[in-house]
């Protein structure tokens, strides 16, 4: 090598030497860090990363799936021409930024050359990792399974020093919902792969934490798992047949500095979300900020009728109970049930049937009052809407299955069943299905995307919002370019008695996403309503606890006459308004942790999860236990929750307050499902001369300080001030601890809109509406 070959790569270290390397060559090595996190290139195209000098991964093989054949740096059919080079850039949405470039040329026919490259940011702990085919496409790349990689960069192997101290999360399923958290030394690790892989999460003992997932072409992108070699592979899932010039794919490797596992979770869904610009539209959906009525899978009305009845007649039926009980729903959801099937099962008119609807979804609407959420799945090939079966837009028609082309006809969908019909979400379900059972999504690196841009910017030019049902991780990620898909489901059906309200691990990746978590429709009762196919529900109670504190729809779906109106109560304001967290509840770091280190008494047994309610600034936290086998002692930090001083108690019991503190614990008694512990704190603070102050909040709402609820906290000299929202002819009790006593500060409110609460000593404050 000259000198001038050696002068890019000397020019790109930010330190450089030169060391024995396999026992007999010298090799230059580069490295670049930011802080904690420091990447290795070698000169040959290997690269390593370590977090404070200590080796995590090691790199493996680089391989691309060129005119049929697989060219890889392994067999030598692949080899580095150009590089390793550098140069930086200010000019990124994530901040300054320096690139390793490395150029490779296969040994095929053409001489194929593809550009690799490695940025490492400034502002952010964190390296992307690029294949850039801007030298030219590949053609016939497919490997012939869509489970593989037809392209492999980065490849990843753990360290040998690092395999029995590293801990991993996966997640993989539909709804993000089948997990397995272990250790890497385990023999086998059920790491979500293929089609169906989702970020990988990598954390210590002491909760460093490295993800690494795709960061550009989410549903053209897989990360493949080698259980047999320990090897992690992300790239161009295997069936693509052919990637175009110019086209680029991107890994992302996000390292948390030791702030946790799950806020490592949450600083690596920040960094897409900025990286996009993803502004959820959140704050007037109705759907996630008002209750309403389900008709969804487990409901009682899931393609069942009152007897004798339409649909039209049951609906209407429906409203008018809810109107007897003063259930303030907002708008109703329509389920599979109403629109028109074709070849398949699948949507061949998005229209409601005369049998179901005999007046129209129009009449319904009106007699309703209120806007709809509907659902859809995948279009079937007989479709009315295809210029090939005789419609207007141009659909990829397939043996079963269609998919629309045209971007016109998604404005077309969603303009007329708004204004004919009142629709407010669009649910779109099946997700899976349409992009596993088609040939164009699999083969073609653009249409998958196309197909949910689409979809989500007609939703935006429309005023509409979009859930997915049944999505694979790689929906969730894409959804970082579609802001008006702000919810979706993170669970299996609900059928009563079954246990998809466990979304405490999938909730992570979701709100990371800022992704509302749906755990879908529930009933409110236990009573036997004589469904045709349905038990009884068992624990309604933990049904709608999961639901508010999901912070996504909460979705009751009994019986007329069976509603528990008493409970659906404590998730509301009387006006319907949703009273949730300020995050949605999740699994806690020491419940992972205990999974993936059993042997070490380092984490908490049991199903356990957290969130809080931010009120200016103040923490206000909920902790939920369930399924604990044996009592144990818990401290703040151990539930995520801040060091504050603060009171304690179940739901249900304020009179009995303890404190939790950083050496004053709480009890976690043995719980079930149907015995679950719901704990609230509150943090103390001084007024008027008295040390110990505290706002329980309205304790008999399930979140008893949702900032829904209280907007504005404030403890100034002379008053403490408390500025929230009431419902119209709504009493709300606000309990209060004051050296040990408790009291009550009642508001009552005659309209709904803002109230303030001032208080300027024990029993004494007044409450009145400010608008």
């Amino acid at each position: 090598m000259t000198l001038q070959q050696m002068l890019p790569i000397i020019s790109l270290a930010l330190v450089c030497f030169i060391y024995p390397y396999n026992g007999n060559a010298l090799t230059n090595r580069v490295f670049q860090n930011n802080g904690p996190l420091s990447l290795q290139v070698d000169q040959g195209g290997s690269y390593h990363i370590s977090i404070d000098g200590t080796p995590w991964l090691d790199s493996h093989n680089t391989f691309f799936s060129i005119d049929g054949k697989m060219h890889s740096t392994m067999d030598g059919t692949l080899k580095v021409v150009s590089g390793p080079t550098k140069h930086s850039s200010a000019n990124s949405k994530l901040g300054p930024y320096e690139q390793t470039d490395i150029t490779w040329e296969a040994t095929n026919t053409d001489k194929s050359r593809i550009i690799t490259s490695f940025q490492v940011y400034s502002d952010i702990s964190a390296v992307v990792f690029t294949q850039n085919f801007s030298m030219g496409g590949l053609s016939n790349t497919s490997v012939g399974n869509a489970n593989l990689l037809c392209t492999g960069f980065p490849t990843f192997t753990v360290a040998k020093s690092m395999r029995s101290e590293l801990g991993f999360l996966s997640y993989g399923s539909v709804f993000a919902a089948l997990q397995d958290i272990g250790n890497w030394k385990s023999p086998v690790k059920l790491i979500g792969s293929g089609l169906y892989s989702a970020p990988l999460t990598l954390f210590n003992r002491t909760k460093h934490t490295m993800i690494i997932s795709p960061f550009k072409e989410f549903m053209a992108s897989s990360l493949v798992f080698d259980n047999a070699d320990d090897i992690i592979m992300e790239g161009i899932m295997g069936n693509v047949t052919e990637i175009p010039k110019d086209f680029i794919q991107q890994t992302i490797l996000y390292y948390g500095k030791g702030t946790g596992i799950k806020t490592s979770m949450f600083e690596w869904g920040q960094t897409l979300l900025k990286q996009y610009n993803t502004k959820r539209y959140k704050e007037r959906d109705v759907t996630l900020n008002y209750i309403g009525y389900w008709t969804d899978g487990g409901a009682f009305y899931y393609y069942n009728t009152e007897p004798n009845k339409t649909y039209e007649q049951t609906m209407i039926d429906v409203k008018a109970e809810a109107d007897r009980l003063f259930v303030p729903y907002k708008y109703y959801q329509l389920d599979s049930w109403w629109y028109f099937k074709g070849i398949g099962g699948g949507v061949k008119n998005w229209t409601a049937m005369p049998s179901v609807f005999p007046d129209g979804s129009g009449y319904l609407f009106k007699k309703l009052g209120y806007p709809l959420a509907a659902h859809n799945r995948y279009w079937s090939s007989d479709t009315d809407y295809a210029r090939k079966n005789g419609g207007k837009w141009n659909f990829i028609v397939e043996k079963d299955k269609a998919m629309p082309q045209d971007a016109e006809f998604w404005d077309f969908l969603l303009r007329s069943s708004k204004e004919e019909w009142g629709l407010t979400l669009y649910e779109q379900d099946w997700l899976n299905d349409e992009f596993e059972d088609m040939k164009c999504t699999l083969e073609n690196v653009n249409v998958a995307r196309k197909w949910l841009l689409d979809m989500g910017n007609a939703a935006l030019r429309n005023n509409l919002t979009i859930q997915y049902c049944m999505p694979m991780v790689r929906h969730l990620l894409q959804s970082v370019e579609i802001p008006r898909m702000n919810q979706a489901r993170a669970s299996g059906d609900y059928h009563p008695g079954n246990d998809q309200w466990n979304i405490g691990i999938s909730s992570i990746l979701y709100h990371a996403l800022d992704i509302r978590p749906f755990k879908d429709n529930f009933r409110t009762t236990s009573a036997n309503e004589h469904h045709p196919k349905y038990v009884s529900e068992p624990v309604p109670f933990l049904q709608t606890v999961i639901s508010i504190y999901s912070t996504a729809p909460v979705a009751p779906s009994d019986s007329i006459g069976f509603t528990n109106v008493t409970l659906l109560n404590r998730t509301m304001a009387s006006d319907g308004l949703l009273l949730q967290p300020s995050r949605p509840m999740m699994a806690v770091d020491a419940y992972i942790l205990n999974f993936a280190f059993p042997e070490e008494n380092i984490g908490i047994v049991g199903l356990v999860w957290s969130t809080y309610s931010n009120i200016s600034g103040t923490i206000y936290g909920s902790i939920l236990a369930i399924d604990t086998y044996s009592p144990q002692d818990v401290f703040p930090l151990d539930v995520d929750l801040p060091n504050h001083e603060s009171f304690a108690y179940l739901d249900g019991h304020p009179e009995n307050t303890v404190w939790f503190t950083e050496d004053k614990p709480i009890t976690l008694s043995p719980s079930s499902s149907s015995n679950f512990q719901l704990w609230q704190t509150a943090p103390t603070f001084s007024f008027n001369g008295q040390q110990t102050w505290a706002i329980l909040g309205e304790v008999k709402k399930l979140v008893p300080f949702s900032p829904k609820r209280f907007q504005k906290l404030e403890v100034a000299e002379v008053a403490v001030t408390l500025q929230l929202h009431a419902g119209p002819r709504e009493k709300i009790d606000i309990n209060i601890i004051t050296l040990g006593t408790m009291w009550i500060a009642t508001c009552n409110s005659e309209e709904a809109g803002t109230m303030e609460l001032r208080i300027t000593d024990v029993n004494k404050y007044t409450c009145k509406t400010t608008n």
